[in-house]
């Protein structure tokens, strides 16, 4: 006989998975989908955040809110959790995944965004009000609990990495046309 998982009475018996009806009759399935913010600055050090009470270290995280554009949510998560003086700009999507968030919704479909700092200081909004933010380098690695997304170091790598790759594609560009120190 063979072990179907879908099949083991031990599963987790999930929510009904909603689905939606396409003009032309094809049924889609409908999923929740979350947004990290992957924000790396000009030195190659990366923002991540500790929740009181906590021993693990998080990117900010957010939804995505009916209407709203992938790019749009993750910058409105950053907006709130880091504040309005902190500025980010979208450069694109890293990597996702789905992970089951609770038994009453289908899995969860992550959106990673990397996202590159251009100043401000962290002013913690209500949900992170007593959170520690703190910027670390990819030397650090070995020393993050990183919970959120859970032990996912090779996209904090990437991110890494996917910033220096735009950062010095750009420096020539940037150097031609004056000052570099307006380039993060």
């Amino acid at each position: 006989m063979i072990y179907d998982p879908k099949r083991d009475p031990r599963r987790k018996q999930l929510a009904p998975h909603p689905t939606i009806t396409t003009a032309a009759g094809r049924s889609l399935a409908c999923y929740p989908a979350s947004v990290f913010a992957f924000i790396v600055d000009r030195w190659d050090h990366f923002l991540l955040l500790r929740r009181p009470g906590q021993t693990g270290w998080e990117t900010i995280t957010g939804t995505l809110e009916p209407g709203e554009t992938v790019p749009e949510a993750v910058l409105g998560a950053v907006k709130e959790d880091a504040g309005s003086e902190f500025l980010a700009t979208y450069l694109g999507v890293l990597d996702t995944f789905t992970f089951l968030f609770d038994a009453n919704l289908p899995p969860l479909i992550s959106v990673c965004c990397l996202l590159r700092y251009r100043g401000g200081d962290v002013r913690p909004g209500k949900d992170v009000r007593d959170a520690e933010f703190r910027w670390w380098e990819l030397s650090d690695l070995d020393n993050i609990d990183l919970a959120v997304p859970k032990g996912r170091w090779d996209i904090l790598t990437r991110a890494v990495d996917m910033s220096r790759y735009l950062r010095d594609a750009r420096e020539p560009e940037e150097e031609a046309r004056g000052d570099p120190s307006e380039f993060p």
